[in-house]
């Protein structure tokens, strides 16, 4: 089965201000593959060149075993879309915003759409302009939703839901992945709600990719590490990325992949302590590594 989405040394400038890629990523069919990292990380960037938004400078996207430049328009009836920046208003109500959207898809599921409504409590008589932020996602979230779509792209989609309505979309998003050809690409900043439902993720920052992996490989492979300041500064410490420094000892960011603990043991080092790190720690550690290799630059 080929892979849902693949993207091929993707680049996409916006003047000097912002730069993404090149970027090569490879969602499996079946996954939940998150997309993580600060604010201008690329996430929302990346999402909207999946979804046809913009054209990168080079590179290339395929979805569904598709080459988006040549297939648009039969990918996209194959994939819901959530993203803070789409605006129904014009449509005024919910109940027209809803037919027309339909219209476009041979394969809605009426009885569908009806039950996403009352479990997300969106009613067709609801001016658009009235809504909440929430209320606007959770409409936007219905339309996705509503039709046999194969991949589901999520941008921030829980931004503005209170924690009731938030339980009820990763309920409705579990279901959704029970036909196991479904996958789903998220991004969020909610990194506890991603390492409880997501099982691949990808790191990125300034629009570089960290790190892409499982979550599960991804955590096993670093693990939080305190060494004596001595220790440290030694450079045959390979893999050891220093975050904290103290008087008398260091913490690093080991990847186990160029050295273990026990390794280091082996070689003399001493070590104070050693612990595995939480996908938000890890997050945390490899975006203040990536900064302080990056030179300061006035804007």
């Amino acid at each position: 089965m080929s892979a849902a989405v693949e993207l091929k040394e993707l680049c996409k400038s916006f003047g000097q201000d912002f730069s993404l890629g090149p970027l090569s990523l490879t969602v499996p069919r079946g996954a939940i593959y998150a997309l993580i990292g600060p604010n201008g990380a690329g996430k929302t960037t990346t999402l909207n060149l999946l979804m046809g938004a913009g054209r990168p400078q080079s590179g290339a996207i395929e979805l569904l075993g598709l080459p988006l430049a040549s297939g648009e328009a039969a990918i996209k009836r194959r994939i819901g879309f959530v993203s803070p920046d789409l605006d129904y208003r014009a449509w005024r109500t919910v109940g027209t915003a809803i037919d027309f959207v339909r219209g476009f898809y041979p394969d809605w599921v009426h009885s569908r759409t009806e039950r996403l409504q009352v479990l997300l409590d969106v009613h067709r008589d609801q001016r658009i302009a009235e809504l909440s932020f929430g209320q606007r996602t959770k409409l936007a979230l219905i339309l996705a939703l509503s039709h046999e779509c194969e991949l589901l792209i999520l941008d921030e989609p829980t931004i503005g839901l209170d924690p009731v309505s938030k339980r009820a979309i990763f309920l409705e998003l579990m279901r959704f992945m029970e036909d196991e050809s479904h996958t789903i690409v998220i991004s969020s900043h909610q990194l506890s709600d991603i390492e409880r439902i997501a099982d691949h993720v990808a790191l990125l920052n300034r629009g570089k990719l960290l790190a892409a992996s499982r979550i599960d490989q991804l955590l096993a492979r670093y693990r939080l590490v305190e060494l004596s300041t001595s220790e440290a500064a030694r450079p045959r410490i390979r893999g050891a990325m220093v975050l904290e420094q103290h008087e008398d000892r260091n913490r690093v960011l080991l990847d186990l992949s160029a050295n273990t603990p026990e390794s280091l043991r082996e070689q003399g080092v001493q070590i104070l302590a050693s612990t595995d790190l939480t996908l938000e720690e890890l997050f945390l550690a490899l975006i203040r590594t990536d900064e302080t290799r990056r030179p300061w630059r006035p804007r």
